[in-house]
């Protein structure tokens, strides 16, 4: 029996439109000791692969795109040997929840083949394991985020891309605390000497990753110290959401209102209704299966615009957050699903008051960008079951 061959994908194309779709198992690689480079390359292989063609593991990077991808003009024979042997050699820890005691390990790549064009510059094959394809395709089960390429190729500190990945990792929680040890640990600094100092750890880690990220990424957030007594003991973070640019963007637009349509949204942009989806749970901590949330986002349409769907989405999941603390929701989907049912009613009564109003000769405003979850939550005392 012929052995079926595996098709190749073919060059990066543009950088700027590529999206990375890393499964949350592979965010444990801060924890292996890939480099910056691997990392990069690694995210090259997850922008290319289509992830529902497995058939398509093997990829090419053209002459010019691994330099490009990499941020560097040129890059010599031994160097290229180097990160591809390391990549292709590196066993890595992958989380395993069917595994009660003990771990699971695997390689990533089997096969990385290069070659340099008479201009020195560099074609690369690269084809994942069959023991890694689970982590790469087919992972809507294992749950996923998405990230623009361009928002790593241009780091250069490996720390940097460490704390990129850990806050889109905890994006959805906008804001949230971490023991300073943890952090030091995540950004594997946690035996340096230098660093034992929350002063030395700050000015010499926090503040430049801080930094290189506001310059070179679209990721924004804060950070502030702790204490218990005179000591640091932990970090508080909070990152700036799609709502606070939208916020931010209405602020000082409020002048011309319609120009806020002209602004692209720059943290993982729809691309489309399966993507839409994908980011739809992410903002609600994959706590509602692909169904349920293919079902309110069809429901949430119908009074929604796409713009504003994501935000409303991450707000409604916060107020159900805020009522849980108060009661017991057995039934979390058909609550959240209540609330979207009861905007829907109290939009479609201020849209008829609109009507009134403007057959009145009044003109009402109306932001669609800005709209919030409001519901009644008095009415949803049925809900609980």
């Amino acid at each position: 029996m012929a052995i079926k061959k595996i098709e190749s994908i073919k060059g990066l194309g543009k950088l700027d439109k590529l999206t990375v779709q890393k499964s949350l198992p592979l965010f444990a690689l801060w924890q292996s000791d890939l480099t910056l480079s691997e990392f990069k390359i690694l995210d090259m292989y997850l922008s290319r692969i289509d992830s529902h063609h497995p058939e398509r593991r093997q990829i090419v990077l053209e002459k010019g795109e691994v330099e490009r991808a990499l941020g560097i003009k040129k890059i010599n024979n031994q160097d290229l040997r180097n990160r591809l042997r390391h990549l292709m050699g590196n066993v890595v820890e992958i989380p395993d929840n069917t595994i009660k005691k003990g771990f699971r390990l695997v390689t990533l790549f089997e096969e990385a083949v290069a070659e340099q064009e008479d201009d020195e510059l560099w074609q690369v094959k690269l084809e994942c394991t069959q023991k890694a394809m689970k982590y790469f395709f087919n992972i809507e089960n294992l749950g996923y985020l998405r990230y623009k390429l361009r928002c790593v190729t241009s780091l250069t500190s490996r720390y940097t891309y460490i704390m990129f990945i850990y806050l889109e990792h905890n994006r959805y929680k906008k804001s949230w605390t971490i023991a300073l040890d943890d952090l030091k640990h995540i950004l594997n600094c946690d035996k340096e000497d230098t660093y034992k100092e929350y002063k030395h750890f700050n000015n010499l880690i926090l503040k430049r990753i801080q930094k290189e990220m506001h310059d070179k990424t679209e990721c924004r957030y804060s950070y502030e110290p702790i204490k218990s007594g005179r000591k640091v003991t932990a970090i508080h973070f909070t990152v700036e959401t799609f709502a606070d640019k939208i916020k931010a963007l209405t602020d000082q637009r409020h002048d011309d209102p319609e120009r806020l349509l002209e602004q692209k949204p720059t943290e993982s942009e729809f691309i489309d209704e399966e993507d839409i989806i994908s980011q739809l749970r992410q903002v609600c901590s994959y706590d509602f299966t692909l169904e349920e949330i293919q079902s309110a986002y069809n429901f949430a349409k119908t009074f929604l615009h796409d713009k504003a769907v994501k935000t409303y989405f991450e707000q409604t999941y916060l107020k159900l957050l805020e009522i849980e603390k108060n009661k017991k929701i057995r039934n979390r989907f058909k609550y959240f699903y209540s609330i979207i049912c009861n905007d829907a009613d109290r939009q479609r009564k201020e849209q008829q008051e609109r009507e009134i109003e403007r057959s009145q000769g009044y003109e009402a405003t109306y932001d669609i960008a800005e709209y919030e979850s409001t519901s009644i939550i008095d009415k949803l005392d049925d809900w609980d079951n």
